[in-house]
């Protein structure tokens, strides 16, 4: 099994940023490839490596990909001008993704992989931006055991909870599925609050009884955390606009879930086909979530 150095960061966006920079402060020689100039600015500052284009990291020990969308992966890993094509001839690189993706792609960035002498596991994150820059991610991984175990050192250095869910893409269907709940939480839990403090009762008083009660998610367990992330998703309208991309693909990768098990989920539709209206009050309810003095008001 051999000894991890160099860690590239295909994608440093909310998420991969902080993941980045607690991967560097872990000891590892780091290389980030995105598209944001002033992102690779903050990076090679303090001497990381910088690149806009993928095949540039082809050298790392593993590649760390945290893109938007399936195209998006599949551009940069196994693209006319990806990174499988850069592979040097006797290496051995671990392609790590770590996005929300189908298994049905894994399998086909595999095919490619395979060729080029690089192995590959699915290793989606939950927690959120909080959890990204705190390191204490909850991280899933499907793959190889033999792959698992070269590259759980490095996964400590970005979360403490993690899981090997069993062969390729069975972490991604385990994400999904997470994130099916998660996103309605998100949204759910913001109506809650909004409720209770129209009449009066403020979120600090009513969580410590959702925590050990039905109403319990991870918003509700703790006030000051659940305030916390509302805040990062809605510091400002390109934050907000980001993550609500992120949440519209994960329920869009829910129904194709549910497609190819030709299984019929009407709730699931349904919260999809709300957040893809794009209500506006929803921000509104997140910003107050999060800085419940803000004087923003609802339309709703």
């Amino acid at each position: 099994m051999s000894l991890i150095k160099t860690v590239a960061f295909i994608g440093a966006g909310n998420m991969g940023a902080p993941m980045a920079r607690n991967v560097q402060l872990a000891g590892y020689e780091l290389i980030v490839c995105d598209l944001n100039e002033s992102v690779l600015a903050s990076f090679a500052q303090s001497g990381v490596k910088v690149t806009t284009k993928a095949p540039d990291c082809a050298s790392a020990d593993v590649i760390i990909v945290l893109l938007a969308n399936d195209e998006q992966i599949k551009d940069a890993l196994i693209g006319e001008e990806g990174l499988a094509k850069a592979i040097p001839e006797g290496r051995h690189p671990l392609i790590c993704i770590m996005g929300t993706t189908l298994p049905d792609t894994l399998q086909i960035i595999k095919g490619a992989l395979d060729l080029a002498g690089a192995s590959l596991i699915d290793a989606p994150v939950s927690g959120g931006i909080v959890g990204a820059e705190k390191g204490t991610l909850t991280i899933m991984l499907g793959g190889e055991q033999e792959d698992i175990q070269r590259v759980m050192p490095l996964m400590e250095s970005m979360g403490n909870n993690i899981f090997h869910c069993g062969a390729l893409g069975s972490a991604e269907v385990v994400k999904v599925i997470n994130n099916m709940l998660c996103v309605t939480n998100m949204f759910l839990t913001a109506e809650a609050i909004d409720l209770a403090e129209r009449h009066g009762v403020s979120f600090e008083k009513f969580s410590p009884i959702l925590a050990i009660s039905t109403g319990l998610n991870f918003l509700t367990a703790d006030a000051q955390v659940g305030r916390a992330q509302y805040a990062a998703w809605a510091r400002s309208e390109e934050a907000y606009e980001a993550i609500y991309r992120v949440v519209r693909k994960d329920l869009h990768l829910a129904l194709q879930l549910a497609e190819l098990a030709q299984v019929d989920l009407d709730l699931l539709k349904g919260i999809s086909k709300y957040v893809d209206s794009n209500d506006r009050n929803a921000m509104v309810r997140w910003m107050r979530s999060g800085q419940p003095s803000l004087k923003v008001i609802c339309n709703t």
